[in-house]
């Protein structure tokens, strides 16, 4: 049977007549899918907020659904802020961190290729790391808060990629780093590699994808256990429109995940900067449940199959229209914001994603298959 929602008449006083109409549309559309058995999730990325912007209204609204509706979490895709002086890129990390962080569900941040504020120092000050936010400042404001809550990897904590458990839906959030990069200062004064255009996946968070996020031999009832990705970046870049650098190593990811689905072997190394060396094996475990891998970065919404396997983007929060194709976007109305609320119904081996858009952009639909199942 089918629960009604049950949410309060009145929006918070600060939220706009078009914010509070928009949540009108959003809960009643949500209360027309499916409820029984589903993982529900809100994804927000690509904010670029700079401080006291109107992102905050993004984030308050976001604070409302989590009090109207029985969300699981809401994940933030990265690029939280807009690039700048280091002390204004700090505060403006903190206030949209704060306000976003005040949901009443679990919040999951991750990192985005902006978030390192690299980008300033190399047009600006291009012989200093002076303005660069480094991965213990990162770790600060996405994940010291909710280490205790969430899997980290204890040889690589500042690696900003890690997992959360639902244990009672039997489902495992798994949020990759695409800017595992190493953070090092020339002699000049500058950093080797700006995470803005260096993207990778070090070998130790391949091997703790391999060996931790996808191993579920612990687990009661381990072959019900079902995986939703979640990176800035698409894990692979071809075929993705907007998609710019490629991700070193991310071939050898998506092999992993590959794996995983299909519960079959994978082994793969390289040398260099960037090597890496990693084996992987499910055949013991059996095809894994993987519903979907969901990313922002590109600032376009798009929905891909590659070996079977959904991907997703989700349109930057922004209020910027960075294509022609993509929707106009105007602030002070509700195209000034976009984001989805997910819901993944989870009986069966074969099922739907529902996005609802709160914001410019269109309600989507799509399906998904476990291997194997």
């Amino acid at each position: 049977m089918k629960t009604k929602t049950v949410y309060e008449t009145k929006a918070e006083p600060q939220l706009p007549d078009y914010m509070n109409a928009e949540m009108k549309r959003v809960v009643k559309r949500w209360d027309e899918l499916p409820q029984e058995e589903a993982l529900r999730l809100l994804f927000v990325t690509d904010l670029h907020h700079w401080k006291g912007g109107n992102q905050l209204r993004t984030a308050r609204a976001i604070q409302e659904l989590t009090r109207r509706l029985p969300l699981d979490a809401v994940v933030c895709g990265g690029d939280h802020s807009l690039n700048g002086p280091l002390g204004d890129f700090m505060e403006s990390q903190s206030e949209i961190m704060r306000e976003l962080s005040a949901a009443a569900c679990p919040v999951l941040p991750l990192k985005g290729n902006h978030d390192d504020n690299s980008i300033h120092d190399f047009y600006h000050h291009p012989e200093s790391a002076g303005h660069v936010v480094f991965p213990k400042d990162s770790f600060a404001l996405y994940v010291q808060e909710r280490q205790d809550a969430v899997t980290l990897d204890p040889e690589h904590p500042l690696g900003l990629y890690y997992s959360w458990d639902i244990p009672e839906k039997r489902v495992r959030i798994v949020l990759l780093n695409i800017i595992d990069i190493p953070y090092r200062v020339t002699e000049k004064g500058n950093l080797q590699y700006n995470g803005q255009w260096k993207y990778a996946f070090s070998d130790r968070q391949l091997n703790w994808v391999a060996h931790k996020a996808f191993d579920f031999s612990g687990k009661s009832g381990a072959r019900d256990w079902r995986v939703v990705l979640f990176s800035h970046a698409s894990v692979l870049q071809e075929g993705v429109f907007g998609g710019d650098h490629g991700i070193e190593n991310d071939e050898a990811m998506w092999g992993i995940v590959k794996a995983f689905r299909s519960g079959t072997a994978y082994r793969s190394s390289r040398e260099g900067e960037f090597g890496y060396n990693v084996e992987a094996d499910y055949s013991q475990q059996g095809p894994g449940g993987l519903i979907a891998s969901f990313f922002g970065h590109v600032h376009f919404d798009q929905m891909l199959l590659k070996d079977g396997i959904r991907i997703i983007s989700t349109l930057n929060a922004y209020t910027n229209q960075d294509f022609e194709e993509a929707p106009v976007r105007t602030e002070g109305t509700i195209s000034e914001t976009a984001f989805d609320l997910i819901t993944i119904p989870l009986r069966g081996s074969e099922g739907k994603v529902y996005l609802t858009r709160f914001g410019a952009g269109e309600d989507r639909v799509t399906d998904y298959r476990l291997h194997g199942r």
